[in-house]
């Protein structure tokens, strides 16, 4: 020791001397805690529409079209879901984890440990090709404060191969994955201005938002259970621009799940709250009924980049009935950003 720090240890008897450095010890152990858990306090950011809560820095930000972030340099998303608490003994199984996301269209699907996280959890890995780009898929499912979190984390495989975006990066985000009590408020992404006979399924969690019958018009369709007319909302989860509507029109309804022998009938362009719009109209053998299936599809190119998809199905019995509902639902469709 030198200068004043010896002049106070001279100055103190040899007890007091001890006493105060034990303090200090003591005191700067405490503010150096104290600093390291509100920075980890600080670091984690809650996007609008959900409870979960990750560790992101600036270079993410909020995402306007889904609950979650945007890595704008390289065209990452993490898409956060709310779950109930009991979707995750729906997923705690590899087998029926891969048989979900399979449907969903991601492959080869494989179960990892995440570094540096606790708790019941589970993490997969797998990769996704889309009509716009190739991902690796980075799938988070986790349980906390009664309730089930899921973050995907979609990164171009461009980005990984150019170490814009890292796994370890990505990994230490979902490592740090919390549930808060209350979900922070969102701005909605659309509107519309007529429904019909349906109204919103508010038990459908994510991006997308589902219309189904109300009740009375519910009993009085035909075909039962699964064949039910139901209309979807799904905002594209990036802004990047789609060159040819057209032929993206065409690849996303071949692209319609749970559907075979998909025949396109009819397409014609349109103007949809002023943006281009191709609607496209046909019909599918629904794969679990078995029966034929009126398929209505709009794509609305979003302001920004990216678009909106807009989906009706109905028994094909019923076509004369749903279709020019599921036309006045889609006239009527007006994004807000």
């Amino acid at each position: 020791m030198t200068g004043v720090w010896q002049e106070l240890a001279d100055s103190l008897p040899r007890q007091y001397w001890i006493i105060w450095i034990c303090a200090a010890v003591a005191l700067s152990f405490a503010v150096c805690s104290f600093y390291s858990r509100s920075y980890g306090r600080d670091m984690l950011r809650q996007p609008p529409g959900s409870r979960i809560a990750l560790a992101v820095d600036e270079t993410f930000t909020p995402s306007e079209r889904f609950a979650g972030f945007v890595h704008e340099a390289s065209g990452t998303s993490l898409i956060l879901t709310d779950l109930p608490l009991v979707a995750f003994e729906q997923f705690s199984k590899l087998g029926n984890a891969a048989e979900r996301l399979k449907a969903q269209g991601v492959s080869g699907i494989s179960q990892h440990l995440l570094p540096s996280r606790g708790g019941d959890y589970i993490y997969f890995r797998g990769e996704q090709t889309t009509s716009l780009v190739d991902c690796a898929k980075y799938i988070l499912i986790f349980r906390d404060a009664g309730a089930t979190g899921m973050v995907t984390a979609n990164i171009p495989v461009a980005a990984l191969s150019s170490g814009v975006v890292t796994e370890p990066q990505i990994e230490t985000i979902l490592a740090s994955a919390t549930i808060r009590p209350k979900a922070a408020e969102g701005k909605p992404l659309f509107s519309m201005s007529y429904s019909g006979p349906f109204e919103e399924d508010l038990s459908l969690l994510g991006t997308t938002k589902g219309y189904r019958l109300r009740g009375a018009e519910k009993a009085h369709a035909s075909g039962g259970r699964g064949s039910q007319p139901l209309f979807l909302v799904a905002p594209s989860l990036a802004r990047v621009p789609v060159e040819d509507i057209g032929a993206f029109s065409r690849r996303a309804f071949d692209g319609i799940e749970q559907f075979r022998d998909k025949q396109l009938l009819e397409t014609s362009e349109m103007k949809i709250a002023g943006l281009d719009a191709v609607e496209a109209i046909g019909r599918g053998i629904n794969g679990g009924t078995g029966r034929p299936t009126l398929l209505f599809q709009v794509v609305v190119a979003a302001r920004k980049g990216g678009y909106f998809r807009l989906l009706g199905m109905a028994p094909d019995d019923a076509r004369e009935e749903f279709l020019p509902e599921f036309r006045k639902m889609a006239r009527g469709f007006r994004p807000l950003n």
